[in-house]
């Protein structure tokens, strides 16, 4: 991420002094993600990652803060964040809001197998279900709805090609909202880097932080689209067959898809890939100053939704019996 805000380490000092965690030994900027400010800090008691939210609505926050203490007091394996002397999750840095979040132990992968990609699917499974009993919920704010004011936004500076495949997908996926799917609440970014290892090599979930109730589906089809692909064809972008089975059979060994589901399956893969392509334009075109920048392959991302696009409902194959 870019750190957009930056944080000195006597400003975290006077930050941590609302918390019980003991003094700082370490500190230090994290460059990963590109929505908000994120920071390592060490502890004398334990470690943690310091969020300054850039641009997320308070009443937003509220409900990542809930759904993230929901998951993990539900045993999902995921970040938690911790609350203050005041029991209070968030509180203020720099005019802004701000949270302390457990940080977990192992990293990330950059080329999964096809037993990874079954423990994601898994999680992912697992992390829909134990979200079946929260009751807070919070539109979608991706959704169709964006990607209607992005293809707006994106109309004069984006090339004629791209305008020409925007224009032609938000038409396509006009009956997105419509679609009688399963809902719940949604991870929405459960990317390889949103994904770390413990030391057993199981799958632990950060990042919530576009977390909504959407159609469970949708967030298959973001996960696989980042961590199925044959990375072998790049810059021609297409998904791997071994590792997209492994991940969506790992899933359906927890949920099994609907017959709905599985005839919408190409066009969510094609909404999954519109969103995350829509959103590495906007980053592209209009992007913001930072510290640290961390960029985004917004052609790799056009080419998959060509790919989908080209195979129409060839992907269907692919899907569990």
């Amino acid at each position: 991420m870019s750190v957009f805000t930056p944080v000195t380490l006597e400003e975290a000092r006077v930050f941590l002094a609302s918390y019980n965690v003991g003094d700082i030994i370490d500190f230090q900027d994290i460059a990963a993600g590109v929505e908000n400010s994120n920071f390592f800090i060490t502890t004398t008691s334990s470690r943690y990652v310091l969020t300054i939210f850039e641009k997320i609505p308070r009443s937003d926050l509220d409900f990542y803060m809930d759904l993230m203490q929901h998951l993990h007091q539900a045993g999902v394996r995921c970040a938690a964040p911790i609350p203050a002397i005041d029991g209070q999750v968030l509180q203020n840095l720099k005019g802004k809001p701000a949270a302390l979040v457990n940080r977990l132990s192992g990293g990330d992968i950059a080329h999964p197998t096809a037993e990874d990609c079954f423990a994601v699917g898994k999680a992912l499974a697992l992390m829909h279900a134990a979200t079946s009993s929260f009751k807070t919920s919070l539109t979608n704010w991706r959704g169709l709805a964006w990607w209607r004011r992005e293809a707006e936004s994106l109309e004069g500076l984006a090339t004629q090609s791209e305008n020409a495949l925007i224009q032609s997908e938000v038409g396509y996926q006009s009956g997105f909202d419509q679609l009688r799917l399963p809902r719940g609440i949604v991870h929405a970014d459960l990317f390889r880097d949103n994904v770390l290892w413990d030391e057993l090599h199981q799958p632990q979930m950060i990042d919530f932080y576009f977390a909504c109730n959407e159609q469970l589906l949708w967030d298959v089809a973001i996960t696989v689209n980042d961590w199925c692909l044959d990375f072998s064809a790049y810059p021609d972008a297409r998904l791997d067959d071994e590792n997209t089975r492994a991940l969506l059979a790992g899933y359906a060994g927890v949920r099994r898809l609907t017959l709905a589901e599985r005839e919408a399956w190409p066009q969510m893969l094609r909404a999954a890939a519109l969103r995350t392509w829509l959103g590495r334009l906007g980053y592209h075109y209009y992007p913001r100053s930072s510290t640290l920048t961390h960029t985004k392959d917004h052609l790799f991302s056009e080419n998959l939704l060509r790919c989908f696009v080209a195979q129409g409902s060839e992907t269907r194959a692919l899907l569990p019996d």
